[in-house]
């Protein structure tokens, strides 16, 4: 009998050794396909401001990088940048390609635009795999400085405010409580963060069901507090807060009667791991497993019946960010996770900036050098970018969002943190790392769950990597336009230099060509034949339809949760930025209008003879007359970079809402583009560099195009080739569009050692300098030289600069610039 026992214990231990050995398999084998296939991407934005006026430009720097380990991405190249009104309408966008980590691009703040809150979305198609809160937002707030507005000038405020709480309107909603491990166990003392909504602050007591104190706490900065507490059997908890003489009551969680309990102490060079279990079997076969964004950092199978077990881990060579500790018990189930931050010296970064002068006087040129050191003063390779800006009028906090902060906190964090750059305002610094200790203990991991990786099926990805642009659709039988039909396709680009690429569809109809990479707009043609292009004699070798897939111009869906919000809080700042807006204002409309009159005196006979003549020549491509309104984009060149939609809402009587036109109160149903008639949707990616006229037709003029009582919208484009995708010109073949890659403008910083600079304008810039692209390499001297003129303010400017290095540390150096 005992040597039955025996041999049945010694096959139940190998049992649950082979089981522990696939186990630890399984997870080894998830997180490395994780970390080398499957991981995500990140995207992040750097604006020269936090906030614009109307008129003004945004200009900004994109980096893209692998959402693991932080360095360049290997699977988009990609970027989707667009700038979104309150109305959820998309009034901007660009699609930059970025052939290293970073990319510049840049929004014009049209006069028309209306002032608010606007959304700078960025995204790879690759990220509109998840859901829409991974995608980069980030909001701008653009004032008008001619007409204040109560909504759009009252800034966000910062400052912590005391909860008055009835109890007779009191909800648990109001606040959290967040056990460290993630649930109470009878027995087992556990740390508990009480946060408040709104970071509001509270105070108050936690009794048992009996009315008994146990402990206090007050929620203060961050809206936090933590508390120790240790569970008895048959007892329930509440939060008990008095306002006004009476008590509303917050119950916490319940306890567990039987658990697994996770403490981390974090001392910033090493972390103290302490497990704990109530079983009767303790923390047997249990296996903790720590990981960093998909790394493996730690494991431990417990293969011994024992109630607790202490752990020292070394964070010296880890990288910085957030750290994530899960423990599963013997059947595999996730039941404790705790997030920690790294924060360790050895990933310090040097961002030295030398200045020529360091302190210029008004309209005088400095030369600044930039270079990066590791902790050990060695060279660093990467990629940053800078904004110079007048800290008297824009409100640069140490404590906003950065390129480091987000792509270690926020990105990888359920919720927004609010100020994160107040945890690294101060390095080593013990109370900042206390609070941000308690910031982990309330927000969860947000890039896996552990049972969707280990049990879940292989994600399908709807939305691919995009390396270029990509030009797919579908060919159909002529007869039948639902019935595929394989086919041989050509694609030809009408460039300068002809471009032609052919291929056999796949069996049922689909191809797709590319990738390709060209900046501006090129005329296309997609052909297709059932036989060949050699076999043009044949009468059916073209009874063919041709669709154009449209995935990869459809934006997401926005939902603006997860934003990244400026903290816009001095008044005084932002009355001086208002104040120098206007001024630049008027002073560019006095040289416009002396710039206007100067021309109309000199040539005021030419000008009329061409324009007259102008006019002849659009009425000459026209077959209806004169036109009720008209834009011409010869006369508005800054127009070219707007959508179709928004030139349309340019003219006169006429109105834009969303994708909606409207001639005074009616729906416009009749728009035509070269005498095709289209759908607004085949309009909504045409911008100007492709249109040369739009027409407005009523009355008499719009009776040409039949029942259109509404009115008409007529499109005439530059080549006069344009036809939506889902347009047949003729059998087999369809012309379009191919909307190149946008070229960043070139910031413009006056040079006054140019005899041609107006030297009498006021010079006002509220950004001094933007330095969108900077590279250093290790194999150069590791410095870069970036030369400017000082306007004719007189203040302190403040240097930031955010960038990466090539190893994946992301980094942000704040400094100043006085101009005497």
């Amino acid at each position: 009998m005992i040597k039955k026992l025996i041999v049945g214990l010694t096959l139940a231990a190998m049992f649950s050794f082979a089981l522990a050995n696939h186990f630890k398999a399984l997870v080894h084998t998830k997180l490395k396909d994780y970390a080398k296939n499957s991981y995500p991407e990140k995207i992040y934005v750097q604006t020269d401001k936090p906030y614009y006026a109307l008129g003004d430009d945004i200009w900004f720097t994109a980096y893209l990088v692998n959402g693991v380990t932080h360095k360049r991405s290997d699977k988009s190249a990609v970027i989707y940048t667009e700038l979104i009104n309150e109305q959820d309408s998309i009034v901007s966008r660009r699609e930059l390609f970025a052939d290293h980590m970073a990319v510049a691009g840049d929004f014009k703040i049209e006069k028309n635009f209306k002032p608010g809150k606007y959304l700078l979305r960025a995204y790879t198609n690759y990220m509109r795999n998840l859901d829409e809160s991974y995608l980069f937002q980030k909001e701008i707030v653009i004032w008008d400085v001619n007409t204040d507005t109560e909504e759009t000038n009252t800034p966000n405020s910062s400052a912590v405010k005391k909860l008055k709480l009835d109890s007779k309107t009191a909800k648990t909603s109001e606040i959290s409580f967040f056990p460290e491990g993630g649930n109470l166990v009878n027995g087992l003392t556990s740390k508990i963060a009480i946060k408040a909504k709104n970071n509001k602050v509270i105070s108050g007591q936690i009794k048992d069901n009996e009315g008994n104190f146990i402990t206090q706490f007050e929620t203060k900065h961050f809206g936090i507090d933590l508390i120790n507490l240790t569970p008895e059997a048959n007892k329930t908890y509440y939060a008990s807060v008095n306002s006004n003489g009476k008590e509303a009551k917050f119950p916490l969680p319940k306890a567990l009667p039987n658990g697994h309990h996770l403490r981390l102490v974090n001392l910033g060079d090493r972390i103290i791991i302490k497990v704990t279990a109530n079983h009767s079997i303790g923390l047997k076969h249990t296996y903790l497993v720590g990981h960093q964004r998909g790394h493996l950092i730690y494991e431990k199978f417990e293969s011994n019946v024992t109630d607790e077990y202490t752990v020292i881990l070394d964070t010296k060579q880890l990288k910085d960010g957030v750290a994530s500790f899960t423990l599963f018990d013997n059947n595999g189930k996730p039941v404790c996770e705790r997030l920690i931050f790294i924060d360790s010296p050895n990933n310090n970064i040097d961002v030295q900036v030398t200045l020529s002068n360091s302190k210029p006087r008004p309209r005088e040129k400095i030369t600044m050098h930039l270079n990066l050191k590791d902790d050990n003063g060695q060279p660093l390779a990467g990629q940053l970018s800078m904004a110079i800006t007048d800290l008297d009028a824009i409100d640069q906090k140490t404590t906003s969002e950065n390129i480091k902060t987000y792509l270690l906190l926020n990105s990888d964090l359920r919720g927004t943190i609010e100020n994160p750059g107040y945890f690294f305002e101060k390095p080593n610094d013990k109370r900042r790392s206390a609070e941000l200790d308690l910031i982990m203990l309330t927000h969860g991991w947000r890039r896996f769950k552990w049972t969707d990786l280990l049990y879940g099926p292989p994600e399908r990805m709807k939305f691919e990597a995009e390396k270029g642009l990509y030009f797919s659709g579908y060919t159909t039988a002529l007869e039948s336009g639902k019935t595929r039909k394989p086919a041989t396709a050509r694609l030809t680009f009408m460039s300068a230099q002809v471009h032609q690429e052919q291929q056999s569809t796949a069996t049922n109809g689909t191809f797709k060509f590319g990738p390709y990479i060209f900046n501006d707009s090129i005329q296309a043609l997609i052909e297709a034949r059932t036989d060949h292009f050699k076999n043009e004699k044949s009468t059916t070798n073209r009874n063919l339809s041709i669709y154009l897939d449209k995935k990869y111009y459809d934006p997401p869906k926005i939902v603006k949760k997860e934003v990244l919000k400026p903290v816009i809080s001095d008044k005084t700042k932002i009355t001086k930025f208002k104040t120098q807006a206007k001024a630049i204002s008027e002073i560019d409309s006095i040289y416009l209008e002396s710039a206007t009159q100067l021309d109309e005196v000199l040539i005021t006979a030419k000008m009329k003879s061409e324009a007259a003549k102008g006019t002849e020549e659009l009425n000459e491509r026209t077959h209806y007359g004169h036109p009720s309104k008209r834009l011409d984009l010869a006369d508005h060149e800054n127009f070219r970079h707007l959508p179709a939609i928004n030139l349309i809402g340019h003219l006169p009587g006429v109105t834009t809402i969303g994708d909606s036109i409207y001639i005074r109160t009616k729906l416009v149903t009749e728009i035509y583009v070269d005498d095709s008639q289209v759908e607004v949707s085949d309009i909504i990616h045409m911008t100007g560099q492709e249109i040369d006229f739009i027409d407005v037709l009523t009355g008499v003029s719009a009776t040409t195009y039949g029942n259109s009582g509404s009115g008409v919208i007529v499109i005439h484009t530059r080549t006069g080739m344009f036809i939506s995708s889902n347009i047949e010109r003729k059998p087999g073949i369809v012309n379009f569009t191919a909307h190149g890659f946008y070229s960043a403008r070139e910031f413009y910083s006056p040079d006054y050692d140019d005899e041609f600079t107006m030297s009498g304008k006021r010079d006002l810039r509220t950004t001094l300098h933007w330095e969108p692209l900077v590279e250093l390499s290790k194999t150069d001297k590791n410095t870069h030289e970036v030369s400017f003129f000082t306007s004719d303010s007189q203040s302190t400017y403040g240097i930031k600069i955010e960038g990466i290095t090539e190893n994946g540390n992301p980094f942000c150096h704040l400094s100043t610039l006085e101009v005497e």
